[in-house]
């Protein structure tokens, strides 16, 4: 487009009555300028504010994924190996263990290949996912490539996004100085760096799920789901009924939704309590955890309707005899 970034700036910021939300390429010509590093950091800032005052709308989010992808696939060998499941972990817990970890570990036991990307942050009092699955054992990535080879080795791989999108990261590392999370955190969990077949969102905010379905029949990833998680990772909770929205390409783009159903009946499931180990413990079946255990059930439960193209209660009874069978 060749327009000078001020331009997008104008054109979202300007009085109620002229502002208007960005084309998909509008988003996508801004966002090729920010990786490209031709902004200034007061034009980067005013940007992304604006963005999140009122919110990304679909078609932005999409373009600024389509100008991310293309510059990861222009500046990081990305090999022809597309995994099973792809799923993002950009939140970390703050009450919870991640529980979803060990419901990936199930999956991958059973078949499934799976990228596990994220990001670790350093907000106090918060678990971010790689410690934990390191402690567990995971096979740990540096590149896109060596995240392939550790799948199809292991079947499962962790990999941070400073080693495929490092500039994506810087961006996220905005909000230490912004005091505020931007459409960056967003997208993050959208990238699906290795074009796997499944690609699984864990958002925040409710309408979030929503903005991901529709972004997502913009794109041709072959299969997304997004819904309201635990603390915004991609975790069903079992004490709530959690609505989830996909798309899958056929080529052309189906929208459908389901619904988790709610199977914990506790209103405050159990203290805090954020020690991996405790993880590991169910894991082996050392110790019991009712909500861990419906929360693994249930994260296992929603891919296998999706998947499967199954309704829920065969996904439950299926996914309550995968986690007895898993080997520790």
């Amino acid at each position: 487009m060749n327009k000078p970034f001020q331009f997008y700036i104008q054109t979202i910021g300007r009085g109620q009555k002229r502002r208007r939300s960005l084309t998909i390429e509008e988003a996508q010509a801004a966002m090729e300028m920010i990786l490209q590093g031709q902004v200034t950091p007061m034009q980067l800032g005013a940007f992304l504010m604006l963005i999140r005052v009122r919110e990304e709308t679909p078609e932005e989010a999409a373009g600024f994924l389509k100008a991310i992808r293309q510059y990861i696939a222009q500046h990081h060998t990305v090999p022809d190996f597309h995994p099973d499941i792809d799923w993002g972990s950009y939140a970390g817990k703050r009450r919870q263990l991640p529980w979803f970890v060990l419901a990936l570990m199930v999956l991958a036991q059973n078949g499934q290949t799976i990228l596990l990307h994220g990001i670790t942050g350093n907000e106090a009092g918060r678990l971010y996912t790689q410690p934990v699955v390191e402690q567990l054992g995971w096979p740990i990535a540096h590149s896109l490539e060596q995240a392939a080879e550790q799948i199809q080795q292991h079947g499962l791989s962790y990999l941070d996004i400073h080693h495929f999108a490092p500039e994506v990261a810087d961006l996220m590392a905005l909000r230490d100085e912004l005091g505020l999370r931007s459409p960056i955190h967003t997208l993050a969990r959208m990238l699906n760096p290795l074009q796997a077949k499944l690609s699984v969102h864990g958002v925040f905010h409710k309408g979030y799920d929503q903005l991901h379905q529709q972004a997502a029949s913009y794109l041709e990833d072959a299969h997304t789901l997004a819904f309201c998680g635990d603390g915004g990772e991609a975790e069903v909770r079992p004490d709530r009924n959690t609505p989830v929205f996909g798309v899958k390409h056929q080529p052309d783009p189906l929208l459908y939704d389901f619904t988790v159903p709610k199977t914990y009946q506790s209103s405050d499931p159990t203290q805090k309590n954020l020690d991996p180990n405790h993880l590991i413990a169910i894991w082996q079946g050392h110790t019991q955890d009712p909500y861990g255990e419906a929360t693994i059930i249930q994260t296992i439960s929603m891919v296998l309707v999706a998947k499967n193209n199954i309704d829920f209660n065969t996904a439950q009874t299926q996914a309550r005899q995968l986690w007895k069978n898993r080997k520790t």
